[in-house]
C-alpha cells in the first residue's frame, strides 16, 4: 500500500517543488532528478509535447498499476487521464509547449490500470534545459487520503 497524504501535506510538497522550478532551482535535468530521488513516494511521469511518456518511476507503478514497460512510449493522456479531462489536458500540454505555463497544482481524480479513480494532488512542470527548444513535461502526483474530514473537491474537468 502506498503512503497517502492529507491535502495539506500534498499541497506543501507539490507547491514547494513547483515554486522551486519557478525560482530556477533546477538548472539541469540532473538537479531535478536528484530532488525527485529524495521523494520516492511521489509518482512522477515525464512526457513530451505529444503526451508520450519517457519517465515512469516506481511510485507511478504502485499508484497507477501500469508496469514501466507498459507505460514508456504510451500516451499519458490515454493511460491515466479520465475521458472527461482528456481535452483539457491535451490543451494544457499544447499551451505549455508554447508558453512554458502549466495548470496550477490541484486535487484531481485520475485512472489506474483497472479503470478505477485514484484521487491525487497533482502538479505539472515544463522544462527546456540547455539549448533545447523542445520542452519536457513532468506530472508530480501524491495520493490523497479519503478522510471525510479533509476539505477538498477533486477537479474532474
Amino acid at each position: 500500500m502506498m503512503t497517502q497524504f492529507s491535502i495539506h501535506e500534498a499541497k506543501t510538497i507539490i507547491n514547494t517543488l513547483c515554486s522551486s522550478k519557478e525560482q530556477n532551482r533546477f538548472p539541469t535535468r540532473e538537479s531535478f532528478m536528484d530532488i525527485l530521488a529524495l521523494n520516492p513516494q511521489m509518482a512522477v511521469q515525464g512526457y513530451n509535447c505529444f503526451g508520450k511518456i519517457f519517465h515512469w518511476n516506481d511510485a507511478s507503478v504502485t499508484l497507477y498499476g501500469h508496469r514501466f514497460e507498459e507505460a514508456i512510449n504510451k500516451d499519458m493522456v490515454e493511460l491515466i487521464i479520465p475521458p472527461e479531462m482528456r481535452q483539457f489536458v491535451r490543451d494544457a500540454i499544447k499551451r505549455g509547449a508554447k508558453t512554458g505555463a502549466m495548470p496550477d497544482p490541484c486535487a484531481c481524480d485520475l485512472l489506474n490500470a483497472d479503470g478505477e479513480y485514484v484521487t491525487v494532488y497533482s502538479g505539472h512542470l515544463a522544462f527546456s534545459w540547455g539549448n533545447s527548444s523542445t520542452p519536457e513535461f513532468y506530472c508530480l502526483d501524491l495520493p490523497l487520503t479519503t478522510d471525510p474530514e479533509e476539505n477538498y473537491s477533486p477537479v474532474t474537468t
